[in-house]
């Protein structure tokens, strides 16, 4: 367990700097699909081991079968090239990789680890905000993704890897807050999410009950109320203009659902960065290619959203994209630790905001809430062997006393 455990710290740390903060400067423009990589490769190589979780394995294979099938289906059905495909592929692959090996690799950290990996996100934070001035000269004036990432994954590793007081609360606020020197709409709906989640939630949601279901309205209008202006730009007002990049790829996407019935167009065929990397034929059929940010020569905007994206495989991939999300929700209510059932669904909301205007969830950015899922995840199963050590324990103490 030692060698895994310092395997991840490793991981970690080199993962936050050259994966989330400095993803654009020259040299780590394939960083993340190179860590995936590795990840994927040494899973597979501990599969064995005996202080793996080997419950995950069976979901995960389905998964690849099931990505195997659409690949292949879309490399025969051409709707776009076989690179486009290939990209997606990649893209694809590496969430659910992420969530799935760090459950099997199921790394149980010492308190230094714990310290080594917060100093490096704290640093980054740090180093991320002094080389960017403009953050604080400007206020809010900037926007800068990147800073809420930074500043939400660092606040819940610190409060996962910390002793559950109401200071190390605070602390965890702080860092988060540090995100709106320069936020997005995003990421000011997220820091409500937080607060609501982290001081005021007691005990697990109950998705099925009337008064779960009230508080997430609550909470989901408290959050639009906040980003309204933003959101009313692209979701309300901005739906009828069709020059406007984002509210047309969603509506379009509706329009590919019923055009593509069951399985969509395919791989790299829409919204995503495959589908901008080689300019996808679907963007002349819908005359997206006039709009500004989606024409063949500046196609910035083609890939702006994740959501869209699922259109490209169709009707059957929503809904195994929804059972996908269900499992792991139902999973995420049967853990015990409160400290880990918030940070698990405090990443699944920062997913399921940043996704309406955002593709983190396919890059390497988004790999940092998929490390910190799989790791709760195993709360329950860590909490039942530390019950059992603590047992053997005390066995042998009696043993030796009598």
């Amino acid at each position: 367990m030692n060698s895994i455990a310092k395997f991840f710290t490793i991981y970690w740390m080199i993962y936050f700097p050259v994966c989330i903060a400095y993803y654009d400067l020259p040299g780590f423009k394939n960083v993340d699909e190179f860590m995936t990589a590795v990840l994927i490769v040494y899973t597979f190589m501990n599969k064995w081991h005996i202080d793996t979780n080997t419950e995950p394995w069976k979901e995960y294979f389905s998964f690849l079968w099931v990505l195997g099938c659409y690949t292949l289906y879309s490399l025969v059905r051409q709707v776009n090239v076989s690179g486009a495909v290939w990209i997606e592929f990649v893209q694809q692959i590496r969430p659910y990789s992420v969530i799935y090996c760090t459950w099997v690799l199921n790394p149980r950290f010492t308190e230094k680890q714990k310290k080594w990996m917060l100093t490096a996100m704290i640093l980054t934070l740090a180093s991320w905000v002094y080389y960017h001035p403009e953050t604080t000269q400007n206020g809010a004036q900037v926007e800068f993704p990147v800073l809420g990432q930074l500043a939400i994954c660092t606040g819940m590793a610190y409060y996962l890897f910390t002793e559950e007081t109401k200071r190390n609360k605070y602390i965890a606020l702080a860092i988060v807050m540090v995100g709106l020197l320069a936020p997005k709409f995003k990421f000011t709906g997220e820091v409500v999410c937080f607060i609501a989640l982290f001081f005021f939630i007691k005990k697990q949601l109950d998705f099925k009950s009337p008064k779960t279901i009230a508080i997430v309205s609550i909470l989901m209008t408290i959050v639009i109320v906040v980003v309204w202006q933003k959101f009313d730009v692209y979701y309300v007002s901005g739906w009828s203009n069709g020059a406007l990049a984002r509210p047309m790829t969603y509506k379009t996407s509706l329009q590919i659902l019923w055009d593509y019935f069951p399985f969509g167009p395919g791989m790299g065929t829409f919204a995503s960065w495959g589908a901008a990397e080689y300019y996808s034929p679907l963007l002349y059929k819908y005359h997206l290619n006039t709009i500004w940010g989606m024409s063949p020569n500046f196609n910035v905007f083609i890939a702006d959203a994740f959501y869209p994206t699922l259109s490209q495989y169709g009707i059957v991939g929503i809904i195994l994209f929804s059972i996908y999300w269900k499992r792991r929700l139902k999973a995420f209510n049967e853990i015990e630790d409160m400290k880990y059932y918030r940070v698990a669904l405090m990443a699944f909301f920062c997913l399921a905001i940043e996704q309406t205007a955002d593709t983190s969830w396919l890059s390497g950015k988004g790999m940092g809430y998929c490390m910190l899922i799989g790791l709760c995840l195993n709360a329950n199963r860590n909490l039942n062997d530390n019950e059992n050590e603590n047992d053997d324990e005390d066995e042998e103490l009696v043993r030796r006393i009598n």
